[in-house]
């Protein structure tokens, strides 16, 4: 597979998998108990909609912690911690009495610690696997549509034999696995070609340059000069020298729009089926069929970019006009076998998306730079998110029907078109 350090490179696809199986796990569990959560706080739909939006959008707010964070401690710690405080404040939040209390409980804890674990986790797989590394996305990713799978009948069967209480507490307690996965990482070696000479002595007394000497005075600097070189410093401690690269921007478009449309879609189905009629285990069926879908077209996705049976970027343009396509004709269909296929169709494609949007990334700006890169875009896409994810509970109180939310997806999922239309005029 290309891989530089043996089981240490699986062990990175494990720790992936297991933190995007957490991350729809957390998101599809909150949405499974967003109607008992409305009913026990009293609360409106847009605002416990919105509360569970801000969980993962406060969380990559943290996200640009990363890099220093791997520099100071290394990736193995930080991510083994992240996953242990992660299970710790799903059990805490368990024992919340108001929404506010929730969701501070997850914000300030759950969301920082899955996002810092999936960026650097995900860095480090990207600088393991050299080739078939589409492949071998696919199979790390395909941990979100396990999720999708197997979380949402779990929290529906623990909402009913414990309620919603216990469903949190047993929640947690498998989040604390992340903790695990995260104890097996270890980094790549170096490559094989590389020299272990010993290093020349440098001179204790460096010899000026031409411009210092002839300056009269080079140990002094303007104070507005030693403020930016600070600022400087600062921002290549935070990788922030990726934000003014245009390949930066034109990846971010195409990771911010599946990000926050599965997101939503996650948080607002079951309440939008139960608002058509359904139970809440047929609406859990539907998004079991949704998992099926993503795990399905992620292997296969990967599988025809690296025989080179599809260019990557005709792969991305197919997934996201149907992803597009499915979220426009939603509110037309109200037949069960209609609604399942529809799930089924647009979390596979989204899960292709969602894919071959990482490779997509480390193509345009490089393996190295991925976890500045990785940071960046989620926060860019957290503010998007905490502005945005209210909206669909909001119209849904507004109108009494989620329809329009829903379309609205289907115009947000068509914007990374942008991206690749940009991209091939710049190549042009």
């Amino acid at each position: 597979m290309g891989v530089r350090c043996g089981n240490a490179s699986w062990y990175a696809v494990l720790c992936v998998h297991f933190d995007w199986l957490l991350w729809a796990g957390l998101l599809k569990g909150l949405g499974v108990l967003l109607p008992t959560l409305q009913e026990q706080f009293t609360a409106e739909a847009w605002m416990i909609g919105g509360l569970i939006a801000t969980v993962t959008g406060v969380g990559s707010v943290a996200g640009p912690f990363s890099r220093p964070l791997e520099a100071m401690f290394g990736t193995r710690i930080v991510v083994t911690v992240s996953g242990l405080l992660l299970g710790a404040s799903v059990i805490v939040s368990s024992f919340t009495f108001t929404a506010i209390q929730m969701t501070l409980a997850l914000a300030l804890i759950a969301g920082p610690c899955l996002m810092i674990s999936n960026i650097l986790s995900r860095a480090m797989m990207g600088r393991h696997f050299t080739t078939n590394y589409a492949t071998v996305n696919g199979v790390a990713t395909a941990g979100y549509s396990v999720g999708l799978i197997f979380i949402g009948p779990l929290t529906q069967l623990l909402l009913d034999t414990y309620g919603w209480r216990g469903a949190l507490l047993l929640l947690g307690a498998l989040s604390m696995h992340l903790g695990v996965c995260g104890f097996l990482l270890r980094s790549p070696s170096p490559p094989a070609e590389v020299r272990h000479d010993y290093l020349p002595i440098s001179s204790s007394v460096e010899e000026p340059s031409d411009e210092e000497s002839k300056s009269p005075n080079p140990r002094r600097k303007s104070r507005l000069r030693v403020l930016m070189d600070a600022i400087k410093v600062q921002g290549n401690l935070f990788g922030c020298g990726v934000c003014g690269r245009l390949a930066f921007w034109t990846a971010t478009l195409v990771y911010a729009e599946f990000q926050i449309v599965s997101s939503l879609w996650l948080i607002y189905f079951v309440a939008y089926a139960e608002s058509k009629g359904f139970s809440g285990y047929e609406a859990v069926t539907f998004i079991t069929a949704g998992g099926i879908g993503n795990l399905i077209f992620k292997i296969l996705a990967g599988l025809v970019v690296d025989r080179g049976w599809l260019k990557l970027r005709l792969a991305l343009l197919i997934s996201i006009l149907i992803s597009g396509f499915t979220q426009f004709t939603l509110p037309w269909l109200n037949s069960y076998w209609l609604i399942m296929a529809n799930a089924l169709i647009f979390n596979g494609f989204v899960g292709a998306e969602a894919s071959l949007t990482d490779i997509y990334t480390r193509e345009l700006l490089g393996a190295e730079d991925l976890v500045s890169t990785f940071s960046w875009m989620d926060l860019v896409t957290a503010i998007i998110q905490i502005a945005c994810g209210f909206f669909p509970g909001w119209i849904f109180d507004q109108t009494g029907s989620y329809d329009k939310a829903f379309v609205i997806f289907g115009f947000i999922s068509l914007l990374p078109l942008g991206s690749l239309f940009m991209e091939k005029l710049r190549i042009q």
